[in-house]
């Protein structure tokens, strides 16, 4: 490390400072955009960057939704699981980006990320939440588990799902049925308010 480097103890710092420095060197995060209900069938609509893959067999995804940073309140998706133990994720894509942004406006509990950002709620085969009619892959979800880790502002919770339909549209698909990236056009998250392409890539074969 060079002489003006930094070592962080994050016992000696606030929250909110270890989060911006975290979210600024974990990097690129895909995002997943999380369709849900609540009990009573309103849908809600929000992008998750705390998210991956956990499993292939079986086919187990995760994300994290934090708690709430100035009231500590659980986010409206984590209500939302707890009470119906189903979710959908969408691939977030160039051609809906901002839209997908506005979906991060806080609304009153109940009020449609669907209306409020223009984007389309299509019914699903499997779940009560509905696909993103706009997203070239949605996945259908139950919930497996759900891990609480902090109570307070800036605590998460992991939400670990099964994925039981992964839909495909034959736009992003070559003739092999697989996804081709540059159709694809996924975006990722970076620190701050910047977002990422994923049209630069390179190839790294892995060794025998």
């Amino acid at each position: 490390m060079s002489a003006d480097g930094r070592t962080l103890d994050p016992a000696a710092l606030s929250w909110i400072e270890l989060y911006r420095r975290l979210v600024e060197v974990v990097v690129p995060r895909p995002i997943a955009l999380v369709s849900t209900v609540d009990e009573g069938g309103r849908p809600n609509l929000a992008p998750f960057s705390f998210f991956t893959v956990v499993s292939a067999n079986p086919p187990y995804l995760a994300f994290s939704p934090q708690r709430a940073g100035r009231t500590g309140e659980k986010k409206d998706t984590l209500r939302n699981v707890e009470a119906t133990r189903q979710f959908v994720v969408a691939v977030v894509t160039e051609a809906i980006a901002e839209r997908v942004n506005a979906c991060a406006a806080r609304l009153p509990y109940g009020e449609s990320e669907f209306a409020h950002s223009g984007l389309t709620p299509v019914p699903a085969r499997l779940v009560r939440p509905p696909l993103v009619g706009e997203s070239p892959v949605n996945m259908e979800c139950e919930l497996v588990e759900i891990r609480t880790y902090g109570e307070g502002s800036g605590g998460g919770s992991l939400i670990v799902g099964r994925i039981r339909l992964l839909h495909l549209d034959g736009s992003v698909l070559d003739a092999e049925g697989k996804v081709r990236p540059e159709a694809l056009t996924a975006v990722g998250r970076m620190g701050g308010d910047d977002w990422v392409r994923t049209r630069e890539r390179f190839p790294m074969p892995r060794p025998e």
